[in-house]
């Protein structure tokens, strides 16, 4: 009887202590799977986000087949013929020679004359007989419309991206001089002019100046107010 307890009750000891073995198995096995379910989730978020990006891709190019030529276009042909139908019907309601009849004749050819500029100029219109200009870069210069938005854009970062690097070289110059401020309100012009040259290639400069690590100010340097 003993011997029999004896054993029952090694028994119940080996099986608690393979239960804690095997809980712990479980518990990597479900942590495995978690981590192969996150994966997969991911790999189906990166393959969704290339489909929707190539999806935009071909609706770019759609909205861009879909416009024609402003020279082209039966719907601007329609939008100036109605222009000008407007006017000359305003025009039959005065005397040939006065003030408003000589304004709406000048009227009448500027609006001629600007919708003549913007089908020579290559517009791409659409079914509304308005001109659309391409804003994307990369169907900008693939279609050779980058004068629309494209140039412009970049001349306009490119000409405020120079003036503040100037005006941040310039007054780096200044706290060097004994007196900055005064270079501050009374602008030194052979220092400006200097720095002016020197801003031209700006953006090489602020690339160098980041790898450098002297393009941001130190953050010990940078007071902060007390809160």
């Amino acid at each position: 009887m003993a011997a029999s307890l004896r054993s029952s009750a090694s028994q119940v000891s080996a099986r608690k202590a393979v239960t804690p073995s095997v809980s712990r198995r479980a518990v990597v096995v479900c942590k495995a799977q978690k981590s192969e379910e996150n994966k997969a989730s991911l790999v189906a978020a990166a393959a969704l986000a290339v489909v929707v990006g190539l999806s935009n891709v071909e609706a770019a190019k759609a909205d861009i087949v879909g416009l024609t030529p402003c020279s082209e276009s039966k719907a601007y042909a329609k939008r100036l013929k109605g222009e000008v139908k407007g006017l000359t019907k305003r025009l039959a309601k005065y005397e040939a020679g006065s003030a408003p009849a000589l304004a709406l004749s000048a009227t009448i050819d500027r609006t001629e004359n600007r919708f003549a500029n913007y089908a020579k100029s290559g517009l791409l219109c659409g079914t509304d007989g308005l001109p659309h200009l391409i804003a994307d870069p990369g169907l900008a210069l693939k279609y050779g419309h980058a004068g629309e938005t494209l140039i412009p854009t970049v001349g306009f970062l490119y000409v405020a991206g120079y003036i503040g690097y100037v005006g941040r070289n310039y007054l780096n110059a200044a706290k060097k001089e004994k007196n900055p401020y005064d270079k501050e309100i009374i602008i030194d012009v052979p220092l400006a002019i200097k720095m002016s040259i020197q801003g031209a290639a700006w953006p090489l400069a602020v690339v160098n100046e980041l790898k450098n690590g002297t393009l941001q100010e130190k953050p010990e340097n940078i007071t902060i107010s007390p809160r």
